[in-house]
């Protein structure tokens, strides 16, 4: 036997599992082949095409009611080499929320083939034999009388269950007629004890009908309530509240549901639960929430609401409506995965708001938000949440603000860069470049592959003097110009004085920066002043190496090899040797 045939016990027991637990006929349906026949265990069951079974059984399987499958056993007791035949034998037995009482033993026959590497029924065989039936027994007695068994086990249970309830909930039961005042036919110990009561002062007090018990501002409400339940089923809940012997009201929950009783007379039994303790929270809730509306009217910030295990996001936003400000709700389902699309949110920010929204990361965040008007710019938004957990500490749900901080942080940008910056070149001042070179010696990004470039412009003084500070401005940004062009944005140019700039380089092979240094020599040369001035530039180079990890030694030997170029005629570049 092949090794896939050796599965045919577990393909048999798959298939009888799909059809009586799984109630799930379309799985059963892709192992028939073509030309399966089946023999079930009614009388007429009795098929020979894979069309036939298939429209029977789609016809049938609203009447298969929820099962289990009890001690089941499925094994090959013949085969060759393309098939096998496979007998089981199993309990069937109904689940109790079917209204239907079964339990019945069954046997089976699966002849099963093996197709182009596939396992499929050939044939099945299902039937119903009478269950352990005596030597001595001319019907199944023992069958006949589980049932009958189950059912009383099953009674057993049930009253034990109600006993439990009765004892042990914060309320008590009735039974009423199906009358105008709901006239009471039972009514337990418990019901009149909770109210204070006993259970002659509480039948009293009611006049021994539902109706009579309840609070009377609350009577309409309750006879509504009840008329609008029976008018769709026979079940009814209500919410009232009854005057208890000491004065004071009680909030009940009055649940329960007609049926007919022996005598075939309508009867509605029911529980009453006291639920003055939720009513009260309930207020207490209705009254925070009310807080809680008006403060969002008078915030600009928009307050959300994320739940984590649904990943559903709700704004609150501010809305004139009328004249008036009114909030509305703005909810977004499936919100990771719009996330992910990089259409709302910043794709560098992603990670860090998913963190704060799942209760992962427990700080303040500044995100980029796509502007809803006009989709084409980003708006800086601050995020500020705290999370909420359940009982067993697990992250639930996130409540938070949003805070647009687009201008303030586009003014404390402009206010830095006044800081960082010269103000004529827009380059960096001499403290900033020191302290950006300083932290990168430091860092572990510096590999002995870096040059500090010190320039100075040749005779600038001249050009001051003779065409004025204006034309002399102008060199200045022409010449940081050319710096800029000239390198690269990891690179730090900056003006540190007059007419001296410096250039830190990162991560060059000393070929390349003495090219960087010639070309910037020869775009000086090409500046335009009045009088065919010509601009020339001195430029000293130091090379980073495990010596030179200060800024002040780098910038020394920078500057020593500066005045070597002056002293070969300006206009040319000099390195530290």
């Amino acid at each position: 036997m092949s090794i896939l045939l050796k599965k045919a016990p577990k393909l048999a027991k798959h298939i009888i599992t799909s059809f009586y637990i799984n109630r799930d006929i379309d799985e059963v349906l892709k192992y028939l082949c073509e030309n399966v026949t089946w023999i079930g265990p009614g009388e007429q069951e009795f098929l020979t095409s894979f069309n036939e079974i298939k429209n029977y059984f789609y016809a049938g399987q609203d009447e298969i009611p929820s099962c289990d499958i009890n001690n089941d056993i499925f094994e090959t007791v013949s085969e060759d080499e393309n098939r096998c035949m496979v007998l089981g034998r199993y309990t069937v037995r109904t689940k109790e929320n079917t209204q239907m009482i079964l339990e019945v033993n069954q046997r089976c026959t699966f002849e099963i083939i093996e197709d182009r590497g596939k396992l499929l029924v050939k044939h099945m065989h299902i039937s119903n034999p009478y269950g352990e039936m005596q030597l001595d027994e001319y019907f199944p007695t023992k069958i006949g009388t589980q049932s009958y068994d189950y059912l009383q086990r099953l009674l057993k249970e049930k009253t034990e269950v109600i006993e439990m309830i009765t004892n042990n909930i914060n309320g008590g039961l009735k039974g009423s007629n199906d009358d105008n005042t709901y006239s009471f036919f039972y009514v337990n110990e418990g019901l009149p004890k909770i109210l204070g009561y006993t259970y002659d002062e509480f039948m009293e007090m009611s006049g021994g009908s539902a109706v009579g018990a309840v609070y009377p501002p609350d009577l309409p409400k309750a006879l509504e309530d009840c008329e609008r339940c029976f008018a769709k089923g026979p079940t009814y809940s209500s919410e009232y509240r009854i005057r208890k012997k000491d004065g004071t009201l009680m909030w009940v929950l009055d649940s329960g549901m007609k049926s007919l009783n022996s005598d075939g007379i309508v009867k509605i039994n029911s529980i009453i639960t006291d639920i003055t303790q939720l009513k009260n929270i309930e207020s207490e809730l209705k009254l925070e929430r009310e807080r809680y509306r008006i403060a969002l009217q008078n915030i600009t910030d928009i307050m959300f609401e994320y739940d984590i295990e649904n990943d559903t996001l709700i704004k609150y936003q501010r809305v004139e409506i009328d004249k008036k400000i009114e909030l509305e709700n703005f909810e977004t389902k499936n919100y990771s995965k719009l996330l992910e699309s990089g259409k709302i949110i910043h794709l560098d920010d992603i990670g860090k708001l998913l963190e704060v929204l799942h209760g992962n990361l427990r700080e303040t965040i500044e995100i980029r938000q796509v502007n809803s008007l006009t989709k084409n710019e980003w708006r800086w938004i601050r995020v500020q949440c705290s999370v909420i957990y359940d009982s067993d500490h697990n992250p639930i749900k996130t409540i938070g603000v949003l805070k647009d901080i687009t201008e303030d942080k586009s003014k404390l940008e402009s206010l830095i860069n006044q800081a960082q910056r010269d103000p004529l070149t827009q380059l960096y001042n001499q403290r900033v470049s020191q302290n950006l070179i300083e932290e990168y010696l430091c860092s572990s990004d510096s590999k002995n592959n870096d040059a500090l470039l010190v320039i100075d412009i040749d005779d600038f003084k001249t050009v001051n003097d003779t065409f004025g500070h204006l034309e002399g401005n102008e060199v200045l940004v022409a010449v940081s110009k050319i710096l800029l062009h000239n390198t690269h944005d990891k690179d730090i140019v900056a003006r540190i004085g007059g007419d001296e700039f410096t250039i830190f380089i990162k991560s060059l092979t000393k070929d390349l920066i003495i090219k960087i240094t010639n070309d910037i020599l020869n775009d000086a040369s090409k500046i335009k002043v009045k009088d065919n001035h010509k601009i020339t530039l001195s430029i000293g180079i130091a090379f980073t190496d495990d010596s030179t990890k200060l800024y002040k030694d780098l910038f020394s030997k920078a500057d020593k090899a500066l005045y070597l170029s002056k002293a070969d005629g300006k206009n040319c570049y000099s390195t530290y040797e």
